[in-house]
């Protein structure tokens, strides 16, 4: 089980999974430490693929939000050819009920080149979206901040279709993990 954050040292790092297609990769990695909420993808030192989409909330108190696309060759630097954009979004706002940590999304091709479960340090937690009938396709994930007891604040957006919501109800505030696919036509 994990621990509840009650001192300023404390740090609780979770690594949410994703099994999908009877495979198991990792989605997001969350860092709590003290009352400060970190929030970034798995494979943030290594880019994942030809294309990487993400908004992520760093330890430094910045938000980014990251677009990179690669010509095709490999992300090693020697070859590297890509063109990147990355705005700082700043500090969130105020807290209100519920306050967006993390945003991002997966092509259905994206999926198994996720690193495996295991790779990142932290407490695995599993979403099982076999079991929620997703299927190989678009899939977004997202995290926020929850007030105790306000998960009914958090957006769920139109034509949502399979969603895995996961409360994770050691820390205050909550953390709220989300994944979720579109309607399917």
């Amino acid at each position: 089980m994990l621990g509840i954050i009650d001192k300023a040292s404390d740090e609780l790092v979770l690594c949410m999974a994703l099994r999908l297609l009877g495979s198991e990769r990792e989605v997001l990695v969350l860092k709590i430490k003290g009352q400060n909420f970190y929030a970034f993808p798995p494979y943030a030192k290594k880019p994942l693929g030809s294309f990487d989409c993400h908004m992520s909330y760093h330890e430094s108190g910045e938000r980014h939000a990251v677009v990179r696309l690669s010509n095709g060759f490999a992300w090693r630097e020697e070859t590297k050819v890509r063109r990147e954009s990355m705005v700082k979004l700043g500090q969130p706002a105020a807290f209100r009920s519920a306050e967006p940590l993390f945003n991002s999304f997966l092509f259905p091709f994206q999926f198994l080149d996720l690193p495996q479960v295991g790779t990142n340090a932290g407490h695995s937690i599993i979403l099982d979206a076999d079991a929620a009938n997703f299927r190989g396709d678009f899939i977004s994930i997202r995290a926020s901040l929850v007030e105790p007891g306000a998960e009914r604040h958090i957006p769920v957006f139109p034509n949502t279709g399979p969603r895995i919501l996961y409360l994770v109800k050691q820390t205050t505030p909550w953390l709220a993990v989300e994944v979720c696919q579109q309607m399917s036509a």
